[in-house]
């Protein structure tokens, strides 16, 4: 199992001895860092990103609330909680802290048991505010029809996913003759397949225990998936099992024996078309072969062409794994 990854603390204070009470206090559960004064915790809340912010108000030059007031007012540190830890008890002090930003105030000296439970609250619920950010930013961009997450949604997850090098397979989805069904059988029952399809990738991820699954609907009958690198085949192949299985039922009992439906063709001329197949085409991030989001797009498109040329269901892996 990997190891867990420890969620960043900075500690401000201009006096040693007091970070270091705070670190040997912290750094068992968190990743701890330290600021001697304001310039520098300034510097380091941009650069490291820390998950919060233990801060000291009497400091030379620039005392704590003009420090937390700066953090607020960059876009980039501003959401970083601030927990103020001062021997200064008033509390006119205490309500200026708070006014200035700072979602806590805890007054020296300090209590061991009190200063870990208040981080580690604040840290749980900093973490439930950024879901909550997350799902509505997904909710704002995720198709009505199914609820998965959309086009922007989409690039984001496979920025991400490119940034931390992280070894994801993206698997492009697209159902061959679709058109030909919906203008047979109508938009409603074409809106069927599409739920359907849906539902068999999830089913698929949900069997195999797939971690942290992306699922994404980027319109019409068109999906993403991003699974880990070496679950990509068996995903494949369980999905187009399930989908050659169930598709059937939309179909008429004529349509479903003779394997195929008269339908119109783009000319507006009458034309046998097979039961619809899904083709997945597969391009693995893994090897850092690539590098930025419209290239994995550019990829991806032309790889779809070579899955869908193939007849019936299909899957085709890019297996390109060394820049050329």
């Amino acid at each position: 199992m990997p190891e867990k990854i420890k969620q960043k603390i900075l500690i401000v204070d201009d006096i040693i001895d007091n970070i270091k009470v705070l670190i040997d206090l912290l750094k068992p559960e968190y990743k701890t860092f330290f600021a001697a004064n304001g310039e520098k915790a300034l510097e380091l809340a941009q650069n490291m990103s820390p998950d919060i912010i233990l801060l000291d108000i009497v400091m030379p030059e620039m005392n704590g609330f003009e420090v937390c007031q700066k953090l607020k007012s960059n876009p980039i540190t501003c959401d970083i909680p601030v927990i103020f830890i001062s021997a200064m008890s008033e509390i006119g002090d205490e309500t200026k802290g708070l006014e200035v930003g700072a979602v806590d105030y805890i007054t020296k000296p300090i209590s061991p048991a009190i200063v870990k439970a208040r981080v580690k609250n604040h840290l749980k619920l900093r973490g439930a505010m950024q879901e909550l950010k997350r799902l509505y930013n997904t909710a704002l961009d995720s198709n009505p029809m199914t609820g998965l997450p959309g086009n922007n949604s989409v690039a984001k997850q496979i920025k991400s996913t490119l940034d931390t090098q992280q070894n994801l397979c993206v698997i492009y989805s697209d159902l061959d003759n679709f058109k030909a069904f919906n203008d047979k059988y109508g938009f409603a029952l074409g809106d069927e397949v599409i739920k359907f399809t849906c539902q068999v990738f999830k089913d698929v991820v949900d069997e195999l225990s797939v971690k942290d699954p992306f699922i994404g609907h980027i319109g019409g009958d068109d999906f993403v998936l991003m699974v880990p690198s070496e679950l990509t085949q068996t995903v494949a192949e369980k999905i187009i099992l399930r989908f050659d299985q169930g598709v059937i039922k939309f179909y008429s009992s004529e349509d479903a024996g003779s394997k195929c439906i008269q339908s119109v063709n783009r000319q507006g001329k009458s034309e046998a078309f097979p039961l619809m197949s899904i083709s997945l085409a597969g391009v693995d991030l893994a090897h850092g072969v690539y590098k930025e989001y419209m290239e994995v797009n550019d990829v991806c498109a032309t790889t779809k062409k070579i899955a869908k040329s193939m007849p019936g269901s299909s899957f085709f892996l890019n297996r390109r794994d060394t820049k050329t």
